[in-house]
């Protein structure tokens, strides 16, 4: 339900810590193909806001401003959860005020990841509720489930969510999985490509019931052998690099790293890296992934050159 008291306090909070980091802006950026494109968007990983960790914020909100730079403009703004790192008042405030603040005008959907739901942790039901509130009350999703669709462009945005406090793990129940099938023949009506957005990569998709006649692997790879289909996880916090345009079935799969990733921590030590995510074009014969920096504002490369990737489609979009 939609509360126009949180969305003031957290606009105020969410502004007094902007003057606190001082995040500076984004650079001017486009698509690579401005008079062809059909649809562009954004989708940014594991943002992990943390209470007063202004490091981290000011990565988070530095990289929403260049978003915000592209001058071809964004159709979507997808997040790919753990938007918070612990799932509580605060770090929802500053996460969903800073969003609707630096993104107005945006479209945004939201993906619920472990973290936004206390990591295995505290009040399941009570957590996922906050977060149904906050999204409702600053992106007007009127949530009662964590998976959900859009329709931009006659392009099926997909959302997927676990339904379990698991953290490594996306437990879908037969109600979801069903759902999915449902939306997916909508979708093979349409013509045009599928993106499929959850917080855990694909291989990590459990049944919440062991005879369940569904399976999640299934059902994409048999859909993305006649039509197109992309997929686009977080959760492993793994740098961004070429290889992380995977194709393990009939579909591709981009896993993003940490946005937030700090110099100095376990996770960067290991893996590198703090600001990407990536932007998508969708032309008439092709989606281009394009790798991107934003917190530093620079298309993400690594000694072979730009770190992208483009897939011709299979069902060319027609005018």
């Amino acid at each position: 339900m939609t509360n126009p008291f949180i969305r003031i306090l957290a606009t105020l909070v969410s502004a007094v810590m902007l003057l606190l980091v001082g995040a500076g802006g984004g650079k001017d950026h486009k698509v690579k193909s401005p008079d062809a494109c059909r649809l562009n968007f954004a989708v940014l990983s594991d943002s992990h806001i943390e209470g007063n960790n202004t490091a981290r914020y000011k990565v988070f909100a530095k990289s929403l401003r260049d978003v915000k730079r592209n001058q071809s403009g964004a159709d979507a703004v997808v997040f790919l959860g753990d938007n918070t790192m612990n799932g509580n008042s605060m770090e929802n405030m500053l996460f969903h005020g800073t969003v609707s603040r630096e993104l107005k005008g945006e479209k945004i959907l939201p993906v619920l990841g472990n973290h936004d739901i206390g990591n295995g942790e505290g009040d399941y039901a009570a957590l996922q509720s906050r977060w149904y509130a906050y999204t409702d009350t600053f992106f007007n999703l009127k949530l009662t489930t964590p998976y959900y669709y859009d329709v931009i462009d006659g392009c099926y945005f997909i959302v997927l969510g676990t339904e379990a406090h698991t953290s490594n793990t996306m437990t879908m129940t037969d109600d979801q999985l069903a759902w999915l099938g449902f939306v997916l023949e909508d979708a093979a009506r349409s013509g045009r490509p599928v993106f499929v957005f959850s917080h855990h990569p694909e291989r990590s998709a459990r049944r919440a019931n062991p005879d369940s006649p569904y399976s999640l692997t299934d059902m994409l790879s048999e859909y993305a052998e006649t039509h197109d289909l992309f997929y686009f996880s977080g959760h492993t916090h793994r740098t961004l690099t070429k290889s992380s345009f995977n194709t393990y079935y009939n579909f591709p799969e981009i896993n993003l790293p940490r946005l937030t990733e700090l110099q100095g921590e376990k996770d960067n030590e290991v893996f590198g890296g703090t600001g990407f995510g990536v932007e998508v074009e969708v032309y008439d014969t092709e989606v281009v992934v394009r790798g991107r920096n934003f917190y530093t504002g620079e298309w993400a490369a690594d000694n072979s050159g730009p770190i992208e990737a483009t897939y011709t489609l299979k069902n060319p979009i027609a005018h």
